[in-house]
Parts: C-alpha cells; sequence; structure tokens
C-alpha cells in the first residue's frame, strides 16, 4: 500500500486510514444494507447508496459483517462527510471495542495489518 498524502497538498489524498482493496463489507444504514470494498478503521464509502443522506448527516451504522447474511449488531455513531449521486463517504465519530476488534480482524485477514507494519517498520 502506499503512502497517505496529508489533505493540503493539492489533489493529495486525504484519507488518515488505508483502505483494504480485497475484502468486501456489508455495511447496514437506515435499515438497508449495502456491500463495499472501500472501507477502512475509520469509516467507508457506498457507491451504490439509496438514500435522503446529505453530507453532514448523523446516521447510526446498525451492522457490520463481511457478508449480508452474516451481520454484527452494532451501535456505531457516524458522519455523512461527502455525497455525490448515489455515492455516500461516511465516518465513524467512535468504535466501540467489538466494531473495533471486528475491523481490525478483517484488515489482518486480508493482509492489510502486515502492509501496513511492513511500510512503517
Amino acid at each position: 500500500m502506499g503512502t497517505v498524502l496529508s489533505g493540503n497538498q493539492i489533489g493529495g489524498e486525504r484519507r488518515k486510514h488505508e483502505r483494504p482493496k480485497r475484502l468486501v463489507m456489508s455495511i447496514r444504514i437506515d435499515g438497508k444494507t449495502y456491500k463495499t470494498n472501500d472501507w477502512s478503521m475509520g469509516g467507508f464509502l457506498l457507491d451504490n447508496y439509496e438514500g435522503a443522506l446529505t453530507t453532514g448527516a448523523l446516521v447510526t451504522v446498525a451492522g457490520l459483517g463481511r457478508t449480508s447474511q452474516n451481520l454484527h449488531k452494532v451501535d456505531l455513531p457516524a458522519r455523512v462527510v461527502r455525497t455525490d449521486e448515489s455515492t455516500i463517504a461516511v465516518s465513524y465519530l467512535s468504535l466501540d471495542a467489538e466494531a473495533y476488534n471486528f475491523l481490525q480482524q478483517s484488515m489482518s485477514d486480508c493482509g492489510d495489518i502486515r502492509n501496513l507494519i511492513e511500510a512503517n517498520s
């Protein structure tokens, strides 16, 4: 994985957390479950969002899982940080221990934790 650039660089990446690219995550918000492969410990991007959430809206993430049939029930406060047509970017405001451990294990399972550690060594 490459280096994440700071947000003050022109055209630079503003993400604080690397995004795993190989593992699809199922996310439940507003009573609907969506799949994304663009997620991190800090949030996620849905490119197939169907709903009325707008930038700045507060939302509760009610489920996280590797499949929509096997969601871990969570109650995570989050904020919509960007919208564009059928795409929304959501940032977690906090993670409980179970959600943190699940996301960390998911990153480890797809190899990204190892890659991040090796890149920072």
